[in-house]
């Protein structure tokens, strides 16, 4: 369920679009309809380790897919704004944030890691042809922004924080 968060007291600055401040705690929050909403992670409908067999019996030299679902053929929340701006503040320090373009299949949508095309920029091992460029920016608060660099075209994305199963998802019409 998501929810907006009003808030009146401080402003972000993100190109020349000055923005409400966001709500404090930990959390990822999408600026929508002039207030903060904030995403809760997306429903996963399972996993799937691919190559499981070869990549035990070579101790890790053959590749392994993972494939992650997610619940529905569309996200619950839609957006038409294509360049969204996103304001998360981890829990940790370990974030560097991934935006991910979801493949449909009939009832669900899906992506692909490979723990063996991991990158010091790809840590989760996306494919390359999903990856979307982000721009990334430190708020005076220790938060983050994070925005595509060019307008997101219409189809399902993931937001991805740390692991894939905890990403939020959002569909651009």
């Amino acid at each position: 369920m998501h929810s907006v968060i009003p808030v009146f007291l401080l402003l972000f600055q993100v190109g020349t679009t000055a923005l409400a401040a966001v709500p404090g705690g930990s959390g990822v929050w999408l600026f929508q309809n002039e207030a903060w909403l904030s995403l809760a992670p997306a429903s996963v409908a399972g996993t799937n380790a691919r190559g499981v067999d070869n990549y035990i019996y070579t101790g890790g030299y053959t590749n392994l897919d993972m494939v992650i679902s997610f619940s529905g053929p569309k996200a619950a929340l839609r957006i038409s704004n294509r360049e969204p701006v996103f304001v998360v503040r981890p829990a940790d320090d370990g974030f560097e944030p991934v935006l991910v373009r979801l493949n449909k299949k009939k009832d669900r949508r899906v992506c692909r890691t490979r723990p063996s095309a991991a990158s010091t920029d790809n840590k989760q091992g996306f494919r390359r042809q999903d990856i979307v460029r982000t721009v990334l920016t430190v708020n005076p608060d220790k938060s983050f922004t994070v925005r595509p660099e060019r307008p997101l075209k219409r189809g399902e994305y993931l937001l991805v924080i740390d692991l894939p199963s905890l990403g939020r998802d959002f569909s651009v019409d």
